[in-house]
């Protein structure tokens, strides 16, 4: 019998990078004959334990953006609601692929596993597929020689230009590749403050650059004022609405800008301090990228002696805001309303979870994944290790949340907006409500135990205890020399090893 041949195809693939410009692997698939772009909404994805509504309604919002601008080409995006592996199944039965091309993405466990399967799959059909390096990750790096020099040279790269996405082809499929049905994704009510696409991020840059960065330096460790303060392009940079490189050309624009004005407002300074977290965005993700298990566990294995269970009654409070520690307990709450809050308070609140109440990081760094838009794997899992002091070659810091109460909200504004039940508490017992007299909590309404929680545990004897156990498996020699093959591995160098020799030995020793 005589069969129809297959239409040749090269398939572009969306992953975490739903952006025209400055897309070097969309750039190149262009010119490709018969190119297809597509976005898979892959369910078994969209079903894990670490992904919600506020991811699915930032991807909604720049998938959107993305179909629209193809469609103004003439073009098309297609885009797909089923596991990748039975779109590319169905897509290779139906045509001839010639390759596959994407940016090489730092996911979490599950999607990388889904990723061998695909590799697989693609290596038996005689698929290419073309991973392109995207922001200042790199593949295949065993060490952190020389790993500096090659961002800066990566980010002094021109821009690449938007492609022509006027070729790219429709694909027909059958239906229910574009069934939704059996996407059942976690839904919570939040506060959706920011829209997804890539118009978006280069608007929200240029505000920042031009509106509100004056008072970065200053204002990004409250949460009073972070939230206009802060460059809130973390959520863009995770779904690849921009690119560090982007970010890292406007801003140095802006500098040199700045200079030329010879502005003197410490607008400069701010500048500087943000564009030192441009590189430590990308140094964080390489740590997952190299060591993809850092999703479950500890750096230091050492540290899996600390003995951190699951206290079901500690964990409840903690995940909705009733710990009877005010600033923990607010700042949850807002977390959870706004889908974003400041990293200081972010540190906080792993800190109380890890040291105070004794969590397992491994189980509070996936409730928490869900409530964060700009969830990033390779920051996200890093940042909890080391705010539960199980890396080894960082330094133990414990935050005190009364400290922090005192420091970042003196006045209390921002705790009684977000705990109303300590709205008439004077300001004196605002850090400590569960000190007021009976007195005092039947005069004004607030009875400690039933309008608000007394303290979970207490503060000063919770931190000294975490820190002993802490303190002395860190002091272990098994420790030590693990944490020595971490820094080796890990840390953060400009030099080469053998420059580090002499320091590594004294600090490891």
């Amino acid at each position: 019998m005589y069969m129809l041949e297959k239409k040749e195809i090269n398939v572009y693939w969306f992953r975490r990078d739903l952006r025209l410009e400055d897309n070097i692997a969309l750039f190149e698939s262009s010119k490709l004959y018969n190119p297809a772009a597509v976005y898979i909404y892959d369910s078994d994805l969209l079903r894990s334990d670490d992904f919600s509504n506020l991811h699915n309604d930032f991807i909604d919002d720049s998938i959107f953006e993305l179909s629209k601008s193809y469609a103004e080409q003439d073009s098309e995006l297609n885009v797909f609601y089923a596991p990748a592996i039975y779109v590319f199944k169905t897509l290779n039965n139906a045509y001839d692929i010639k390759s596959v091309i994407s940016s090489h993405t730092t996911d979490n466990w599950i999607t990388r596993k889904r990723d061998e399967k695909l590799k697989h799959f693609f290596f038996d059909n005689g698929i290419n597929w073309k991973l392109y390096q995207s922001n200042g990750v790199l593949m295949y790096l065993k060490d952190r020689n020389g790993w500096s020099a090659k961002w800066n040279m990566q980010m002094g790269k021109e821009i690449i230009p938007k492609p022509n996405i006027s070729k790219f082809i429709k694909l027909q499929f059958k239906k229910e590749i574009f069934s939704t049905k059996n996407n059942k994704i976690k839904k919570f009510n939040y506060e959706k403050n920011l829209s997804g696409g890539e118009s978006k991020a280069i608007l929200r840059l240029k505000k920042f650059l031009y509106d509100e960065s004056l008072d970065y330096s200053n204002n990004i460790s409250s949460p009073l004022t972070s939230e206009k303060s802060c460059s809130r392009l973390s959520a863009y940079l995770a779904y690849g609405n921009i690119s560090i490189r982007q970010i890292v050309h406007a801003t140095r624009a802006r500098q040199e800008e700045l200079r030329a004005l010879k502005v003197r407002n410490g607008w400069l300074k701010s500048l500087s301090a943000f564009s030192s977290r441009l590189r430590w965005h990308c140094h964080f993700i390489q740590k997952l990228e190299m060591q993809p298990n850092l999703e479950f566990t500890n750096m230091v294995r050492a540290y899996d002696a600390l003995g951190r269970e699951l206290n079901i009654d500690y964990f409840e409070k903690w995940k909705n805001g009733y710990t009877g520690y005010p600033m923990i307990d607010a700042c949850m709450r807002f977390l959870k309303t706004k889908g974003w809050i400041n990293f200081r308070m972010r540190a906080m609140l792993v800190s109380f979870a890890s040291y105070n109440l004794w969590l397992d990081w491994k189980q509070t760094s996936k409730y928490l994944s869900k409530f964060f838009t700009d969830y990033e794997p390779g920051i996200h899992y890093n940042q909890f290790q080391m705010q539960s002091g199980v890396t080894g070659i960082n330094a133990v810091r414990i935050y005190n949340p009364v400290k922090q109460q005192f420091d970042q909200d003196p006045d209390g504004y921002f705790i009684r907006k977000w705990c109303p039940e300590l709205v008439s508490v004077p300001k004196d017992y605002l850090a400590h409500p569960h000190l007021m007299s009976q007195a005092l909590q039947k005069r004004i309404g607030c009875k400690i135990g039933y309008s608000y929680p007394n303290p979970v545990v207490d503060l000063k004897k919770s931190t000294l205890a975490a820190k002993k156990i802490i303190y002395d498996i860190r002091n272990s020699p098994v420790a030590r020399r693990q944490a020595r093959d971490v820094f080796l591995m890990h840390g953060s160098r400009k030099r080469s090893l053998r420059n580090h020799k002499n320091k590594i030995k004294l600090r490891f020793q």
